[in-house]
């Protein structure tokens, strides 16, 4: 069983130990730094030169308010953002600068001849409105500190002048407009009117209210008096019912006035009752028969109860009859109301038909009424506010001759000349340098794999100083004639990983923790602390390594044991052919270069970028020769160099991998 050692390039020799760089000549006298003062003086000579011979800016400014001011009980106006653009647009008008630059040239008051033309005008004069508010601020730049007030306020006389001209126009064809509006409404609204009070007298329309009407309110009666005879009804047949149902139950029903009087005949006649028992308690009938005195009393018994049965007889009679009559009279008066109801509904929708027609009339009156008064009030309103005597625009703040320049600001732009200068120096310089330099040939010294046989062999290599100077010389010797191990990309990695199976990403993930075919066949459950976090690898090169989560992870899973069938551990060979088996799968370039050695000088290369000391490198690889490790120190960077604590052990390939979903 063998253990393949990546082969590594050597630093150039001849560069590495020239004696050129020992004799160098003092920087001050270097090509690069003279390329690089002549190259900045110039820039900065010529950038400078620029920034100090532009000359300075000044600005004025007036404010203008485009509407008039409200009276001192009324409240503000709110911003019009439409009318100011519009009076921007106006002021910037080529119209007003031709005539801004006709009255410079004949304006006395300036000291020389001014002949700007309105091109020159309006790169130099600018309107900015101000935020939520009715007022604009005119702007005049120039390097002429004494023309740009006299600029501005030309500017706000002819605007002025201009406006003026326009509202006086404006309101006299305003005015006889709206004149000619307000006759032709007069007509309109009298003719309206003729018409309207001709159809009232038409249509017996004597009343705007339209209840007042005797159409209606004849009709409103009849509904009234409907509703009353209903009422009327209803009540006679609830008292007729009520009569039959107490003449049912054997009560008695007699006039009210005939009450009276069967009371008295009722009283008289239980008054003789109680005589007669009290004289059949005494006396026998045969008795009282025989006496005068007694025997009338059974008489005018007879007679009283006949007279009171004849009393409630005809009484009950005489109240059903009136109560018969009264529902009759009741119902009778219901339909002729409604006879007379249904005659006059026709009456009634055409009277409410012309009544519509009334209300449409009256509605169009009012209307132009209505327009007639509303152009009235703009009459008005033209001719009390849009007058010359009050303008829409006011004068806020004149022009004033500036003092201060505005810019440019020399001492920036110079510090931003300079800073330019330095830069593009040291470009040309990269520039230079990138163009002249010379690739000079390099002495490159390989080394081919050490065989190192697993067992006591390998130990007596190691510890035989002679036995181990004999190999080195081998490899030495060996190394110019066969290739480096090749250096394996992030994607290669990716691929591989994505590619492979649970023992196979666990065989990789071991390769690029700094282990051997070797270490791993001889991996052991004893070896693995989970609780510690830490990796112990024994025999020829016995160090602890940490266990970072991906080991950890995998460690952890059955399925990623690297065991055969019969759970023994997986010898070289095997791990080997596996390796062999995953690159081949993956459909990698040059897929033989791919070997166990590849990834180990993957890895090894990846500590060394990350400025690791060389010498910390055994602490997690393990054994490596000298001649090996110098090799690797092309890959250093510059700079001081770390510790292992200092750095990331964990290969970034397999950090950016989701071993969740395996």
């Amino acid at each position: 069983m063998q253990n393949h050692i990546s082969q590594i390039d050597l630093t150039p020799i001849k560069e590495y130990y020239s004696s050129s760089s020992l004799n160098r000549n003092p920087w001050f006298k270097s090509r690069r730094f003279i390329i690089f003062i002549i190259i900045l003086f110039l820039s900065a000579t010529l950038a400078l030169s620029y920034v100090y011979s532009r000359p300075e800016i000044y600005q004025s400014t007036a404010t203008l308010l485009t509407v008039a001011k409200t009276s001192v009980d009324q409240q503000s106006r709110e911003a019009d953002i439409q009318h100011v653009a519009i009076q921007k647009q106006i002021l910037m008008g080529s119209a007003l600068l031709a005539e801004i630059s006709k009255r410079l040239r004949l304006n006395a008051a300036l000291e020389e001849d001014v002949d700007l033309t309105v091109a020159d005008i309006r790169q130099m004069l600018n309107v900015q409105p101000v935020m939520d508010t009715n007022l604009v601020e005119l702007m005049a730049t120039g390097s002429d500190p004494a023309i740009l007030p006299v600029l501005i306020n030309t500017w706000i006389e002819v605007y002025l002048a201009a406006r003026a001209a326009e509202v006086s126009q404006s309101t006299g064809e305003t005015t006889r407009i709206i004149q000619g509006e307000l006759t032709n409404l007069k007509d309109e609204i009298s003719s309206k009117r003729t018409e309207l009070n001709h159809f009232r007298q038409n249509n017996e329309i004597i009343s705007t209210g339209r209840e007042e009407n005797e159409a209606l309110a004849r009709l409103k009666g009849l509904h009234e008096s409907l509703n009353q005879a209903n009422e009327e009804a209803v009540k006679a047949k609830a008292k007729l019912d009520a009569i039959h149902k107490a003449i049912g139950r054997g009560q008695t029903v007699i006039p009210q006035d005939e009450g009276r009087t069967l009371s008295i005949l009722e009283k008289r006649a239980q008054e003789l009752r109680e005589e007669l028992e009290e004289l059949d308690g005494r006396y026998t009938r045969e008795y009282m028969a025989l006496s005068p005195t007694l025997k009338v009393i059974p008489e005018k018994l007879a007679a009283l109860t006949e007279e009171i049965k004849y009393l409630r007889q005809n009484g009950q009679g005489i109240v059903v009859s009136e109560a018969q009559q009264e529902y009759d009279a009741a119902t009778q008066t219901i339909k002729a109301i409604r006879r007379q109801l249904d005659d006059h509904k026709r009456k009634a929708a055409e009277f409410t038909a012309r009544f519509a027609e009334h209300e449409a009339l009256k509605t169009d009156l009012e209307g132009l009424e209505l327009l007639f008064r509303e152009t009235q009030a703009r009459l008005i309103q033209i001719e009390s506010r849009y007058t010359e005597k009050y303008p829409q625009v006011e004068v806020i703040d004149r022009a004033y001759r500036p003092y201060n320049a505005i810019g440019p600001d020399y001492q920036r732009d110079a510090l931003l000349a300079v800073i330019g200068s330095v830069l593009l120096s040291l470009l040309c310089i990269w520039i230079i340098e990138f163009l002249t330099r010379k690739v000079q040939p390099e002495l490159t010294m390989n080394r081919s794999d050490i065989h190192l046989h697993h067992g006591n062999t390998t130990r007596e290599v190691l510890n035989n100083p002679q036995q181990q100077q004999t190999a080195l010389t081998q490899q030495q010797n060996a190394a110019l004639q066969n290739p480096l191990a090749r250096e394996l990309s992030l994607q290669e990695v990716a691929v591989l990983l994505r590619v492979a199976r649970e023992k196979e990403k666990l065989l990789i993930t071991l390769l690029l923790s700094g282990m051997t075919l070797d270490e791993i066949s001889a991996l052991s459950a004893e070896q693995i602390d989970f609780e510690q976090e830490k990796l112990t690898i024994a025999g020829v090169s016995p160090r602890v390594i940490p266990l970072n989560h991906v080991l950890k992870l995998l460690l952890s899973m059955p399925a990623c044991r690297l065991i055969g069938p019969s759970d023994q551990p997986l010898s070289y060979d095997d791990l080997a052919a596996l390796l062999s088996c995953v690159v081949a799968d993956a459909g990698l370039s040059a897929p033989e270069e791919i070997k166990a050695a590849a990834f180990r000088h993957t890895y090894i290369i990846y500590l060394v970028r990350q400025g690791v000391r060389l010498s910390d490198l055994a602490s997690v690889i393990g054994y490596i020769t000298p001649i090996e490790l110098a090799g690797y120190r092309i890959y250093s960077p510059a700079g001081p160099r770390r510790t292992l604590k200092e750095i990331d052990l964990l290969y970034p390939g397999l950090a950016d991998i989701d071993w969740t979903s395996s």
